[in-house]
């Protein structure tokens, strides 16, 4: 079976990467480094796609649709069962979020924008390292229903992989003899898109005490016992007399 395409002009890419020069097994590492990644962050899965658009661009072939859905259906399995162990196990799964200060926080502020904005945290969730595993989790243990989370976990996965195949696609296009330099291209811009989304959410973060503090500072002030009733009367006594 041939090599992937463009694989010859790849020479210098990490080791652990080789596995994407052959289509044999280009489409399984893609989608099992995306299904584990759930579970297993520091998996390089992003960067296995890009490199996968950079490739197949280095010599002009197609943009590798088979790639990005194999990408889609990684990433919604591993989400799926991060989801399915949150709700078999939601009170295991929350002590396991919270153990130290930075995952009870973590958890925390997922539960809360679960219920207010639950389906931007799932698509967006994606591109912050640690909230898609807290998310998926979060959304099965607080039974986040289930129609919807497929949906949205099927949106962001399907976005997320179609922006990583195409940056490498484009970075190889627009270095097709120097295909090193695009894939770098293509990762940094694919770093400052997850940024971008960390940003997001952080402001999403933010958003719900603000509008709470701005609630309570929106209630009247409550006044002294008596006192709205009192001073017309005494004026109207005051006329009386």
């Amino acid at each position: 079976m041939p090599p992937l395409p463009g694989a010859e002009n790849l020479p210098i890419m990490p080791h652990d990467l080789d596995l994407l020069v052959n289509t044999r097994w280009v489409l399984l590492v893609v989608l099992a480094a995306t299904l584990l990644d759930v579970v297993l962050p520091f998996i390089p899965a992003e960067t296995m796609v890009v490199a996968v658009g950079v490739a197949a661009a280095a010599h002009g072939e197609a943009v590798p649709v088979a790639v990005i859905l194999a990408a889609t259906a990684g990433v919604c399995a591993g989400d799926h069962l991060a989801y399915l162990a949150g709700w078999r196990s939601g009170p295991a799964v929350t002590g396991r979020l919270r153990r130290g200060a930075r995952g009870t926080a973590l958890h925390d502020w997922v539960l809360a924008v679960m219920r207010r904005h639950g389906g931007t945290l799932i698509v967006l969730g994606r591109y912050v390292p640690g909230v898609r595993s807290a998310t998926a989790f979060t959304a099965g243990a607080t039974r986040f229903p289930r129609r919807a989370f497929t949906a949205f976990t099927t949106a962001g996965a399907a976005i997320w992989a179609a922006q990583a195949v195409l940056l490498g696609y484009l970075g190889g296009v627009a270095f097709a003899d120097r295909p090193l330099i695009g894939f770098a291209v293509a990762w940094v811009v694919a770093i400052a898109v997850s940024g971008l989304a960390t940003t997001v959410v952080r402001l999403t973060r933010r958003a719900g005490p603000r509008r709470r503090s701005s609630r309570r500072s929106s209630r009247p002030a409550p006044g002294p016992a008596g006192a709205a009733s009192t001073g017309p009367s005494t004026g109207r006594r005051a006329s009386a007399g």
